[in-house]
């Protein structure tokens, strides 16, 4: 191989690379899409307002596989998400999901815990068990049907607890979720899924907090 051809092929890789690089955005490491999306997803973030604008197609994340724009950290141990989360526009799918999702990868299929905020205001725990398993769901006692709601999950020792309010409330509606075998070092992030895979949703997220604490 010629110098030329090696130099070529060097920066070749070298670019290989950077595209695949993750591209952190404000306290996340990276971004993506999650399984088969045929609308590529996006996020912006204003540091004045410290908002994160997430666009997000997907066919559904539900049943044996997830499709979603995904904004993610990796933590360990016990931590608190919390956000303000709002769709923008009405929407074409009542069941479009914006929320928060812990995941041990960024596979499809993967068992996961998800605060899913809908489009018609349920807000539940979804939950798969198992990788390729079916997922399960808990719905919230609380409806949010102007589609904005505080959010927050937390990890505590191995259980995940859910607290919703709508933005004007003070009190959370709160539920535990246990039996879901999570490893220590997770995926954690916001998500966007339309619902349906030919349009593209998109959420405002401010008052974006992740907090870690001591194991007990």
């Amino acid at each position: 191989m010629t110098v030329n051809a090696v130099a070529k092929a060097t920066l070749a890789l070298l670019c290989a690379t950077a595209v695949q690089a993750p591209s952190p955005v404000g306290v996340f490491d990276g971004h993506g899409d999650v399984g088969h999306v045929q609308r590529p997803g996006s996020v912006s973030y204003d540091p004045q307002r410290q908002e994160y604008v997430i666009a997000g197609s997907g066919q559904n994340m539900w049943g044996e596989r997830d499709d979603f724009q995904f904004v993610w950290k990796r933590l360990s141990g016990n931590f608190t998400l919390s956000t303000r989360a709002r769709f923008i526009g009405t929407g074409v799918e009542a069941h479009r999901k914006i929320g928060w999702t812990i995941r041990p990868s960024r596979a499809t299929d993967g068992v996961h815990v998800t605060a899913a905020l809908h489009g018609d205001g349920l807000m539940s725990l979804q939950f798969r068990r198992t990788a390729g398993g079916i997922t399960e769901e808990q719905k919230s006692r609380d409806s949010l049907p102007e589609g904005e709601a505080v959010i927050r999950l937390e990890r505590r020792n191995g259980a995940y607890v859910l607290s919703v309010r709508r933005p004007a409330d003070t009190t959370f509606a709160t539920q535990e979720l246990t039996g879901v075998a999570l490893p220590d070092t997770v995926y954690v992030g916001l998500f966007v899924c339309a619902h349906n895979d030919t349009v593209t949703e998109r959420a405002v997220f401010s008052d974006v907090r992740i907090t870690t604490a001591q194991r007990r």
